[in-house]
């Protein structure tokens, strides 16, 4: 079984009267790009709070890197890097300079700085003055800054809050790189759900203070129904033929079907049907679900349910 860098086990916070996290667990594999979800207000933000120590919790066990946060705190934080909130980055200093006050407090050597200034994409912008610097380039550095030290797990509340597309792809990319690169696990809290698809390996969804769900990316997409797109000689008959064998058919063209809810392994079914029935098979597109998806899917079901 694989070691997780983060677990958490029923964890409840209350601030006054308001549960905010109630009966939380989690476990965060090592190696991972883990994506916690969640929409705005949801809690994300305090069980990060937690994980760091910056909050305690009000009962539950957290451990980081296999030890209890309330007792080990320090050791913990030696060998995590985080950007919990926006991050402080002094207009009047150089890159460099900045990540020179790291170093100094972390006790590391200044060859640090050329490290994760590389690791981030910022070789060579050691000179230059943080205060030009694009948002997307800040965060990065401060990504850089969280890194001095090679630490074992990188934990991100919202990177890419506030950063244009090309400030978006470049924080993407990074984080997806860091675990080969760094060798860090990554922990990122987001709400932006194309994004996470295109960089984390596993994703949990927060939902009212407690964990509704918990999976690698690829099993929970391969376990949810996508789309055909099909074009055929005769749509009239090969709708009939289709919703005959309850399939969900729509007919969007001349000759063109989107046949939906079909998990990947019953297209050759739907492309035996149309043949088996004497219609011609011109063009035959699958679609894959998406986590935007199956996450619209699942809310909707849940508030049904409610």
């Amino acid at each position: 079984m694989a070691s997780h860098v983060i677990h958490l086990r029923d964890v409840r916070k209350a601030f006054g009267k308001h549960q905010v996290i109630d009966g939380l667990s989690l476990a965060v594999p090592e190696h991972s790009i883990f994506a916690f979800l969640g929409n705005n207000g949801e809690g994300k933000s305090t069980v990060i709070r937690m994980i760091t120590g910056l909050l305690r919790s009000d009962s539950g066990d957290i451990e980081v890197l296999g030890l209890d946060v309330r007792r080990a705190r320090r050791a913990i934080l030696a060998q995590v890097g985080a950007i919990v909130d926006a991050p402080s980055i002094y207009p009047n200093l150089t890159a460099s300079e900045f990540l020179r006050i790291g170093c100094s407090i972390k006790g590391l050597p200044r060859t640090e700085i050329a490290r994760v200034l590389e690791l981030v994409g910022l070789a060579g912008a050691g000179p230059r003055l943080t205060g030009k610097f694009s948002l997307g380039m800040k965060q990065r550095l401060a990504i850089a800054h969280a890194l001095l030290g090679s630490p074992r797990l990188l934990i991100l509340d919202e990177p890419t809050n506030g950063l244009d597309p090309e400030g978006i792809r470049d924080i993407r990319t990074l984080l997806r790189d860091l675990p080969g690169q760094a060798g860090a696990s990554v922990f990122v809290s987001s709400h932006n759900l194309d994004e996470v698809e295109k960089m984390a390996t596993h994703v949990a969804v927060l939902k009212g203070g407690a964990i509704r769900m918990q999976a690698p990316i690829a099993d929970l997409l391969a376990r949810q129904a996508g789309a055909m797109a099909i074009e055929v000689g005769d749509a009239v008959r090969a709708e009939q033929v289709l919703s005959g064998a309850a399939y969900l058919v729509e007919r969007t063209g001349s000759g063109q079907l989107t046949v939906t809810g079909v998990e990947r392994d019953q297209a050759d079914r739907v492309h035996a049907l149309l043949v088996h029935a004497g219609i011609r098979l011109y063009q035959s597109v699958y679609h894959t679900p998406s986590l935007e998806q199956w996450f619209l899917e699942e809310r909707h079901a849940h508030a049904a349910v409610g």
